[in-house]
């Protein structure tokens, strides 16, 4: 069985080359980015300087290489700051009156509310007809204003709708218009604005950024599949904000036909330029992300602009030769044809039936491994529902390391430590293969479908290793009488599972000289090796088989170390939404440097730590 078994892994890997392939052409046909300015900070910036003009602003932008504008609604109170209107609350009016001795307010107008008055030829009673349940007139000073009871903090956020003018303004500077819209709590708000949103479109009006935890309808299923489908049809594409997380975005992905650009909102700062521009290119080059939006809080115009030109001469400097900059576009639509994803899960079953044996070395579990993963590839293909392959790949994530380090060693043929790396390294590049076979479409591409299990992958293989070493030397273990040297190596393997477990995640935490290291590699390698395989994982992985030829029990326990690199290299291949040759020229850099640095620790271990141990022991006995 186990030949039949090793056959149609082959045959899996070798007919399933095209899905992989179209993936790596998908993702290096698209190497456009974008740069987004919010254009509410212009008008601070005019606020700051009168003498500065929004096509002067605009034309600065355009020359800094800025593509696009992103545009909020007009609301009651941006209409105040660019001075079309004032708006006086009901105590303000009441104040004023009373300091100029004119009769108080009365009924209905001195309840809370807001007093708005258009200024010039702006009229803003005709613009918000319909926005309001109550208006009334109110003269003072025989200037007319508009009174609108309620909250007044609430009718200041009211949407208005797009400027026009504005949106003119910046196609005439040769930008793009992205306009945002948010979900507000009132239902009639938000359809309001959605009819604005739709009435804008344009051609070179393409794509939509949301605005806060969800996006408009995110909470009622049926209204967002209709909102999709108006998007669709009107031809607006979506951005999607890196960690945002925004509530409806990925069903609204999906009823779009994954036209989506992932977006990383940056803040510009003087003191982070450099900063800014490296998390820039590492998101281009390393997350396929193709739109930047950049916000600033710097107040003076001059050195916005001076911090916004610098940003980008940092990025030109830094960005690949392959990228260019302009209007980012989404992936290029692309599916696994079904026959492919059914024989990346005849792989998967042969892989973990093999895994199986080759670990357990027992008849029944490895039959159970068989029937079970064959009945789930089985509902799969019946049902079609996404979250079986998942559960395949979790699998074969979690498994591959546990049958790499764990796989049979043999001390005394030539060319054994050489040769057991690469075996080790084939059982986790193969599992990876299924993982990318099974896992591979625009909506993980986008980030939109993604992986789980991550913890899982940290965790179970280090778990199972650690076990099968401890029950492997149980024995041996409880009638072992603790020395000194015995505390050292555990005190050492504590100190590799603090660390390890310190720069687990997204959260871990990382050294400034560790920033500055990784920065170093990434300029001179182009991207960065982990740190967890080429530092820890492989080279104790490789020390552990020479420990293996002179103890061949003791070994296992740096098994437990050793499992971290080829768990770290199975999952960063999990994240789906990183571009296959960055992975691949991550990990091939991790298992050369891991192997040399591991050689190394080969070399002090004769040279120092069989000597430090023949002292200590002398020592102890005596």
């Amino acid at each position: 069985m186990k030949k039949v078994l090793i056959g149609i892994l082959l045959a899996a890997l070798l007919l399933t080359i095209p899905s992989a392939f179209q993936r790596i052409q998908i993702e290096e046909s698209n190497k456009k980015i974008e740069t987004i300015i919010p254009y509410k900070l212009m008008t601070d910036w005019i606020v700051q300087d009168p003498a500065l003009t929004p096509a002067d602003i605009l034309a600065d932008f355009k020359n800094a290489g800025i593509q696009s504008v992103s545009l909020e609604p007009d609301t009651v109170s941006s209409l105040e700051r660019k001075g079309l209107i004032t708006a006086v609350s009901t105590p303000r009016m009441r104040e004023h009156l009373l300091l100029t001795q004119q009769d108080p307010l009365e009924a209905p107008f001195d309840k809370p509310g807001l007093f708005v008055h258009s200024n010039g030829t702006f009229n803003f009673e005709e613009i918000t007809a319909g926005f309001f349940e109550e208006k009334f007139t109110y003269t003072v000073n025989d200037e007319e204003y508009l009174y609108i009871p309620g909250e007044a903090s609430s009718i200041q956020s009211t949407p208005i709708g797009y400027d026009s003018e504005v949106i003119a303004s910046i196609q005439d500077a040769g930008l793009k218009v992205v306009p945002r819209l948010g979900d507000y709590s009132d239902e009639e708000q938000t359809e309001r604005m959605i009819g604005e949103l739709l009435t804008i479109k344009q051609p070179d009006i393409n794509k939509v950024l949301f605005s806060g935890n969800a996006v408009p309808a995110g909470s009622d299923p049926v209204r967002l599949k209709e909102f999709g489908e108006q998007l669709k049809e009107a031809g607006y594409g979506l951005l999607s904000i890196e960690f945002a997380g925004q509530e409806g975005l990925n069903q609204l992905a999906y009823v779009n036909d994954l036209n989506l650009v992932r977006l990383h909102s940056l803040g510009l700062t003087n003191d982070n330029i450099a900063e800014s521009a490296e998390k820039i290119v590492r998101a281009a080059k390393e997350r396929n992300m193709r739109a930047f939006f950049v916000n600033m809080t710097i107040v003076e115009y001059e050195q916005a602009l001076s911090a916004l030109r610098e940003l980008q001469t940092e990025v030109d400097r830094a960005l690949p030769a392959s990228f260019v900059r302009g209007d980012s576009r989404t992936f290029d639509t692309y599916s696994v044809p079904l026959w492919q994803t059914a024989m990346a899960l005849l792989g998967a079953i042969a892989f973990l039936t093999l895994a199986a044996q080759s670990v357990f070395k027992n008849k029944w579990l490895t039959l159970a491994a068989l029937v079970g993963s064959a009945l789930a590839a089985i509902l799969y293909l019946v049902t079609a529902q996404s979250m079986i392959l998942k559960a395949f790949a979790l699998a074969i994530a979690i498994t591959a390391p546990i049958w790499a380090v764990l796989l049979k060693k043999e001390p005394e043929k030539k060319w054994y430590l050489l040769r057991s790396y690469a075996q080790a390294l084939a059982i986790s590049a193969i599992g990876i293969w299924l993982i990318v076979v099974l896992l591979n479409g625009n909506q993980y591409l986008l980030g939109i479908d993604l992986f789980r299990g991550v913890s899982l992958i940290y965790i179970v293989p280090i778990a199972f290793v650690a076990i099968y070493a401890i029950f492997g030397n149980i024995k041996k273990l409880l009638k072992l009488n603790v020395i000194y040297w015995h505390v050292v190596v555990i005190a050492v393997v504590a100190a590799v599972a603090l660390y390890y477990m310190s720069r687990t995640g997204n959260a871990g935490q990382v050294s400034t000289i560790e920033l500055q290291a990784r920065l170093l590699m990434e300029q001179i390698l182009y991207v960065r090796p982990r740190t967890k395989e080429f530092l820890i994982g492989f080279p104790l992985f490789i020390l552990a088989l020479h420990v293996a030829k002179s103890y061949p029990k003791a070994y296992y326990f740096l098994l437990i170390p050793g499992v971290i690199g080829f768990l770290s290299l199975v999952n960063t291949f999990t994240h789906l939404h990183i571009p296959l040759l960055i992975s691949l020229l991550r990990s091939g850099y991790s298992i050369v440097f891991g192997f040399i640095i591991g050689l190394i620790l080969i070399w002090l271990y004769e040279k120092f730590w069989k000597k430090m141990i023949t002292i200590i022991r002398m020592r102890w006995q005596d």
